[in-house]
């Protein structure tokens, strides 16, 4: 194992981190608040990727610039599908909302290969396109865009949860939805703004890995997986128990990826989540 292929691998897999961590902050921000199991999470990132490459094509723009339209419209996305699907079961029973969310997968999963087929879509450009050198080691732009657009997202995040009333209300319900009602807070339009709010976070980060990866149908299912890894090892400790999860996951993965074998991606993120479950469930970061 050479020092510089080391350390190059630690780099990526902190870049990659911050992006995955924005990833699954929309899951985190819906389980931590809502209890719910959204199994159909990596499946609309997938969407929202879909989407990012459809607009770009369309409207001919780079797809930096699409979550201008695409976050709004995954908000309101959100909200919607709250108020159509899981209001009615997000204090129900667990096998619920798992049919729920697991159906919610399906029907994504479908539509994208309805509407693009099975072929992967990448985009033909973008402003953040190419690499460049510091010393011996090689950053990618795009990514290395998508990482601090991510941080500065999830500090934004951070501060909206601790320093804003909206954002007190939220954490009040998370921690207990009756007696937060008992305060006079609406958990019924708190729990409808926390998936809006959760879905376009999903939005943005579509975006910002499509300037370096194309999307197919079943790239739901690696990001789905991701993120409950990425949460299960936070155990819900708000955004900084996500950012530095996604962090360990990712220079975990990228060590692997160049040290062992680069098919070996998804094994990496089961026996992390393995080994997470059996020395520490609760999470390495848990409050709670």
């Amino acid at each position: 194992m050479e020092p510089i292929q080391l350390v190059q691998s630690v780099i990526f897999g902190i870049i990659m981190g911050g992006i995955y961590a924005l990833v699954a902050m929309g899951l985190a921000l819906v389980f931590g608040v809502m209890n719910v199991i959204n199994f159909a999470h990596g499946d609309f990132v997938m969407l929202a990727m879909y989407i990012t490459y459809f607009l770009s094509l369309m409207l001919t723009l780079d797809p930096i610039l699409v979550p201008l339209i695409t976050i709004p419209m995954f908000f309101v996305l959100g909200i919607g599908v709250y108020m159509g699907t899981l209001h009615k079961i997000v204090r129900g029973p667990a096998l619920s909302q798992i049919a729920v969310t697991v159906g919610l997968m399906v029907l994504l999963r479908n539509v994208t290969l309805a509407l693009w087929r099975a072929e992967p879509k990448a985009i033909q450009y973008t402003a953040v396109a190419g690499y460049f050198h510091v010393g011996p080691f090689i950053f990618p732009t795009s990514r290395l865009f998508g990482a601090v657009v991510s941080i500065l997202t999830l500090v934004a995040l951070h501060l909206f949860l601790t320093r804003t009333k909206l954002g007190l209300a939220i954490r009040a319900t998370a921690e207990d939805a009756d007696a937060a009602s008992l305060f006079g807070v609406n958990v019924r339009n708190v729990y409808a703004f926390t998936f809006g709010l959760g879905t376009g976070l999903i939005a943005l980060a579509g975006a910002l890995i499509m300037t370096f990866q194309e999307v197919n149908p079943l790239s739901g299912l690696l990001y789905g997986l991701l993120s409950w890894v990425i949460v299960a090892m936070g155990g819900l400790g708000g955004v900084v128990g996500v950012f530095f999860s996604s962090i360990i996951l990712a220079i975990a993965e990228s060590i692997g990826i160049t040290f062992w074998d680069p098919r070996a991606r998804e094994i990496i993120i089961y026996l992390i989540f393995i080994i997470l479950l059996w020395v520490r469930p609760t999470g390495l970061f848990a409050k709670r």
